[in-house]
């Protein structure tokens, strides 16, 4: 396998600023105890490790050193319901910062709605949590992503991976957090400038699963279907059995063939 070596920039850029932290219990929560302790929107919460790392639906998220763990601290000037979109942001910053690390035997693609697989398989999840601000009412949020760098659980829900695995040597969370950053605020100033659209654009051209048979895992059953798109607002569409469609706004998909993963 060829080894890739790759260094990285630190300077973030515009308003944004780093914390640096050895541990933290979670950077989401250090990101919230900022916000209403008076911080401002961008704060880039850094932890080496994490003792209480969470993922979507209250899961547990191994936190092992050596890893990323960051948190942007967001005060976005749109309406609460078009924050979700904001997973699809962060996924096509982790898929651009990581894209040249690879040789073309590699593939990184976006899974709807919070993942980034390497080969078919979990290298990055991403944690959003919305919450009021005490002031004026607006919405803060923040948004958590974990990359796998040096190691990944071998005991997880959807197959992982993590870079060091793939043959990327001489990288670090340092690195992969400023290549990120760089990326998240270029995709964050366009999804703030020109919408939805464009971000949709991006992460379609990487889409993991369309037009493949899937099954969505919701919190009260399964649904078996086709992926057919993403509609204007992130929400999933699929195809059901005898054409009917159905739009799925939060769940977990797997391979149809592999629904029990």
């Amino acid at each position: 396998m060829e080894a890739r070596f790759y260094k990285g920039h630190t300077n973030l850029l515009d308003d944004y600023h780093l914390l640096s932290f050895d541990a933290l219990d979670s950077t989401n929560e250090e990101a919230k105890r900022l916000a209403r302790a008076g911080g401002a929107h961008g704060a880039v919460v850094w932890a080496k490790k994490q003792t209480g790392g969470k993922g979507r639906m209250g899961r547990e998220w191994v936190s092992q050193e050596g890893n990323l763990f960051v948190s942007l601290l967001l005060k976005p000037e749109k309406p609460a319901a078009e924050l979700a979109q904001l997973s699809f942001v962060a996924s096509i910053a982790v898929v651009e910062a990581l894209a040249d690390m690879f040789g073309s035997n590699h593939k990184l693609t976006c899974k709807w709605p919070n993942d980034v697989l390497l080969d078919g398989k979990k290298l990055a999840g991403i944690l959003l949590e919305s919450f009021p601000c005490e002031k004026d009412g607006k919405q803060w949020l923040v948004a958590g992503v974990g990359v796998n760098v040096d190691s990944h659980p071998d005991a997880a829900q959807f197959p992982a991976t993590c870079l060091t695995e793939a043959g990327v040597e001489l990288v670090s969370a340092k690195i992969v957090l400023s290549r990120f950053i760089h990326h998240f605020i270029e995709c964050y100033n366009e999804w703030e400038n020109k919408g939805f659209a464009p971000i949709r654009k991006r992460w379609m051209a990487n889409a993991w699963g369309m037009k493949k048979d899937i099954t969505a895992r919701l919190a009260d059953c399964d649904i078996h279907g086709t992926a057919e798109d993403i509609d204007a607002t992130g929400a999933l569409v699929m195809k059901l059995a005898g054409g009917k469609k159905r739009v799925v706004h939060a769940a977990d998909i797997f391979p149809a063939e592999k629904e029990n993963a």
